[in-house]
């Protein structure tokens, strides 16, 4: 045996280049040494060195050694990024950080360093003017040992030299549109102990399928003399489970397992944390204590490619998280690193991947603690893909030796700081990237030095296109938002990695359901294309959900990407379901209710002897149905009902009691903890049909020369006797319509494109021919046609005298894809609020949500006018100006919107939508098959615009976008209520 070791490391070196030395750590990197809860003789040791400190653009030589008070240096803050503070980084040009830090007097004898969690992206650090170390990589953590160059008792001096350099394997400021050099994440001031901890591993498992626990641990200790060690573990209420001595083994590693019976385990449902507590003792006295959380899991593959933990299949409905902070652009702190995890459990999500660098330890650290699944992924981006200048000529450093240590280190040390944390249950070693060596080395690497995870990568065909494996887990970006049954009945999809899914490789979807945001003509004429795209992530997990081996996926993306420099905007753009000040977007719910882990079928129950049964999923992982609250409200009342013993990924009935009174009931999901999970209305009673009781009147009729003129108790128009053309509708006294009715065809230049494209919308009416009629004394008809740009269209427009108006038309020769075609109604622009009730997507909505099945909006809403810079008071959908669609340009004065996002959103599937104001109102009534939205112009007009049919193609990414026309000739209606109000 000992021979048959000795042979495979010696393979393990030929290999992966790994030397047994350097077993976990590579390129030269150090490891993390665990920050102390306690050292002997010091009271802090672990001191914050965020704030203020200053920044040297027109740095030099002696820059670096520079104490002195000249205007070259100015106060920045960090953590942060330096543009985003209005300091004019370049590319590869070096900028220096400076702090003034004070070494106690009883912190002699032992070690400090500065841990810096993330310097972006090449940082030389100085001490008092003394060289201290450099570091490659902008997204891991890594220390400055400052001990030998510290002045006891005096100021000591700290200098940070920066450089965003364009070779940066991860292109995160290419992706970002701008530099995002700078110390971008917090900087703390550590004193260890002469002969610290090195690193501290510690592997929490399962054994087999019982309820114990296997604690395995691992430490590094420099040789000392009279060493020990011990380590408690306690449980989440202080009790003690194990105290044991480590054993020393050879050398300076230290270790020691245990099977513990009864341990309670760790899921992303049931975040359940024992805490770990080691102390080393020297000469019988504790010298260092180290405390750590532990969640106890198991995370395997199955022969059916299946993710199991604990044994279970899990499904992972998440989200990709970048770093953004508001203000300081790519960075983070730990109350916004709480807040996202928060706002993931929230929206039912169970997973994160970390695109596409590793994120914080404080972010990790809230995942353990709440229960999120975790994609960890190394600081390597597009490489031989999506690069642009000054970063193309580095782009294909995926067979490039001389980039081998920085691919090797970087994850090296991202694995050495975070491989203790329940929540990370895969390692990512690379985003959309070509196949090479070196990501070859990376997955070796990985499955040398911590194999317990699975490895993902992408993009994975142009590993299998040569015959190479560098991952377990098959990657897909952006599926189609459907599927197709495959030749065992199972659902596989034919987007642009799922047709390589193979019996060996289990799949992830890690990026899916692209929120809009590239699309800015569209999102800006249509806010509803926010809400519209929830169908695209409903339809991606229902189709998948049941596949065996298809684990999962992640919407891109969770935050806006946009980041507010002094003067513009730059970056992707908005893609998140939450915005960079963490408010919810209409995407939100929509990702709430996609990822409900309870999916009620509200379209097939049934109701017998007082009781509603409703088929039901349960798509939770660990949890019966039966730890559920559900509540059931209808008819005033409200009950609470037990729901069955149903297991994870099973279907079964969900029984209600309801009286026959009742309309609707409405069922809310409460967890344990109290939080909503998910609620449905069930409507009992069909909705009213469309359409408005006739009023008795009839019309007075002038003609005059140019005009003519129609009036009765209800309402008056004004008709032009020359055109043809409506030129005035009112009631009463108010004047309603301001113009002649329109067919509408807006469409987009280029369907389906993944960035954005113009978009066309329908001019005037000319009208060629027309004729009056007078049916009846209560109804006057006007026919017409003519063409709307380039389309064939007629217009029959019937005035009744109570008010009521029908507008039928046709259109010919209309394109293969449109956005919408109906109706136009140029409505008075004193016309200031709308209310609607609909059918919705989703049986319920949040108030305030802009595609709610009832509600109100007024044009200027909460007065959201948003200051560049600072968080606004306000829901998005009330919000006035976006600033983020005019990201790259100096036209921050162009972010203006005429009306709320709410005001100007589609509503779909309406039965009533009015448009008021102090002159009246217009009331459209539908049966459900049609919509209405508003259209303010910029110099105030409005077009009120019913729709038969409206799709949305430049969702694209994979998402549903709508259907083909499939003829050239459309017709529609609508009918409208003029009324007084």
């Amino acid at each position: 045996m000992p021979i048959l070791k000795e042979c495979f490391l010696l393979l393990l070196v030929l290999v992966t280049g790994i030397a047994p030395a350097q077993q976990y750590m590579a390129d030269g990197r150090l490891h993390l040494p665990p920050r102390p809860a306690a050292v002997a003789g010091v009271a802090k040791p672990v001191q914050s060195l965020d704030g203020s400190w200053e920044i040297n653009l027109n740095a030099n030589a002696t820059s670096v050694a520079d104490n002195s008070a000249t205007r070259d240096w100015q106060t920045i803050q960090v953590p942060g990024e330096a543009l985003m503070q209005g300091f004019k980084i370049k590319h590869d040009t070096a900028f220096v950080y400076r702090r003034r830090i004070k070494m106690d007097t009883d912190t002699s004898g032992k070690r400090h360093i500065i841990r810096f969690n993330g310097v972006f992206n090449h940082a030389r650090v100085y001490c008092n003017g003394h060289f201290v170390r450099e570091h490659f990589g902008g997204f891991t953590a890594w220390d400055a040992d400052i001990t030998k160059y510290l002045k006891p008792g005096q100021d000591n001096w700290l200098h940070v030299s920066v450089t965003d350099r364009a070779d940066d394997i991860s292109y995160a400021s290419g992706y970002a549109a701008h530099p995002i050099g700078g110390i971008t994440r917090k900087v703390q001031y550590i004193v260890l102990p002469g002969n610290p901890v090195q690193y501290l591993y510690a592997s929490a498992g399962l054994s087999g399928n019982d309820a114990a626990g296997l604690l395995s641990l691992k430490m590094q200790l420099p040789q000392a003399k009279n060493i020990t060690a011990t380590y408690t573990l306690t449980d989440a209420t202080g009790n003690k489970r194990v105290t044991k001595p480590f054993k020393k083994m050879a050398g300076t590693v230290w270790s020691d397992s245990i099977r513990i019976e009864k341990i309670k385990t760790w899921t992303a449902e049931t975040p359940y944390l024992y805490t770990l507590t080691v102390t080393v003792f020297q000469n019988g006295k504790p010298y260092e204590t180290i405390v750590q959380p532990l969640g106890f899991r198991s995370v395997e593959i199955n022969k059916d490619n299946e993710m199991l933990v604990n044994g279970r299949s899990v499904k992972l409905r998440g989200a990709c998280r970048h770093d953004m902070h508001p203000l300081l652009g790519r960075s983070t702190n730990r109350v916004q690193d709480s807040l996202d995890v928060l706002l993931a459990k929230e929206a039912n999500m169970n997973f994160i991947r970390t695109s596409h660098y590793p994120p914080s330890e404080d972010f990790l650290e809230f995942c353990d603690r709440y229960g999120i699944y975790v994609q960890e992924e190394t600081a390597i981006c597009f490489v031989l893909d999506w690069r642009s200048e000054p970063y193309l000529k580095y782009y294909k450093t995926m067979d490039d030796p001389v980039f081998t240590g920085r691919y090797l280190g970087q994850l090296s040390e991202m694995i050495d700081r975070d491989r203790n944390h329940a929540a990370v249950i895969m390692w990512s070693i690379g985003n959309e990237s070509w196949y090479g060596t070196n990501f070859q080395k990376e997955y070796d690497f990985v499955k040398a030095v911590e194999p317990t995870r699975p490895v993902s990568w992408s993009f994975p065909t142009t590993a299998l296109n040569q015959g190479k494996r560098c991952f377990d887990i098959l990657v897909s970006h952006y599926p189609r938002y459907n599927g197709y049954p495959n030749t065992n009945g199972q659902t596989s999809d034919l987007g642009r990695y799922e047709k390589n899914m193979k019996a060996d490789y289990p799949i992830i979807g890690d990026e899916w359901a692209h929120v809009s945001c590239y699309n800015t003509s569209l999102t800006t004429y249509d806010p509803n294309a926010k809400d519209a795209w929830g169908k695209s992530l409903d339809s991606i997990w229902q189709y998948r959900f049941d596949v065996k081996g298809y684990l999962g996926g992640a919407i891109w993306g969770m935050i806006d990407e946009t980041f507010m420099m002094k003067d513009t905007m730059v970056g992707y753009g908005p893609w998140g379901i939450v915005d960079v000040w963490r408010r919810k977007k209409a995407e939100f719910w929509n990702t709430k209710k996609a990822y409900s882990p309870i999916r009620l079928d509200v379209n097939n129950y049934t109701v017998k002897a007082n009781t509603l049964s409703i088929p039901v999923h349960n798509r939770f992982d660990h949890t019966s149905l039966k730890t559920v609250t559900a509540t059931v409200t209808g008819g005033g009342r409200t009950v609470r009902v037990s729901l069955p013993d149903l297991p994870p990924h099973r279907n079964g009935v969900v029984s209600v009691p309801v009286h026959a009174a009742d309309s609707s009931v409405l069922i809310r999901l409460v967890a344990k903890d109290g939080t909503l999970i998910d609620e449905e209305r069930i409507f009992l009673k069909s909705a009213p049909a469309g359409g408005f009781q006739k009023r008795a009147a009839v019309w007075t009729i002038d003609k005059k020369t140019e005009q003519i003129l129609l009036r009765s108790s209800f309402a008056q128009a004004v008709i032009n006797g020359r055109t043809g053309a409506i030129e005035t509708i009112g009631a009463g006294a108010g004047m309603l319509v301001a113009g002649n009715p329109t067919p509408v065809i807006n469409r987009p230049k280029d369907a389906g494109v993944l960035k954005n494209t113009e978009a066309i919308f329908s001019g005037g009416y000319k009208i060629s021919t027309f004729k009056f009629e007078q049916k009846a004394r209560d109804e006057f008809v006007v026919y017409s046609q003519g063409q709307v740009d380039s389309f064939p269209v007629t217009v029959t427009t019937t005035l009744y005298a109570d008010g009521r108006v029908r507008l039928d038309y046709t259109i010919a020769n209309i394109p293969a894809y449109t956005w919408d075609i109906g109706i136009g109604i140029p409505v008075a622009a004193s016309l200031n609020e709308i209310r609607w009730r609909r059918k919705g997507y989703w049986t319920t909505y949040p108030e305030g949500h802009l595609a709610a099945t009832e509600g109100r909006a007024s044009k200027t809403g909460e007065g959201g006018i948003r200051q560049y810079g600072v968080r606004p008071q306000f829901a998005t959908a009330q919000g006035l100006q976006d600033f983020e669609l005019t990201r790259g340009t100096d036209a921050l004065h162009l972010v203006r919107m005429q009306a709320t996002e709410m005001y100007r959103a589609k509503k779909e599937h309406i039965y009533q939508y009015t448009i008021s104001g102090k002159t009246g109102a217009v009331e459209v009534r539908s049966n459900g098959t049609q919509a209405a939205k508003m259209t303010v112009g910029a110099d105030g007009s409005q077009q009120l615009l019913v729709s038969d049919k409206w799709d949305y193609w430049t969702l694209s990414w994979g998402n549903y976008q709508g259907t083909r026309n499939k003829g050239k000739k459309m017709e529609g209606h609508a009918i409208l209520q003029l009324k007084t109000e």
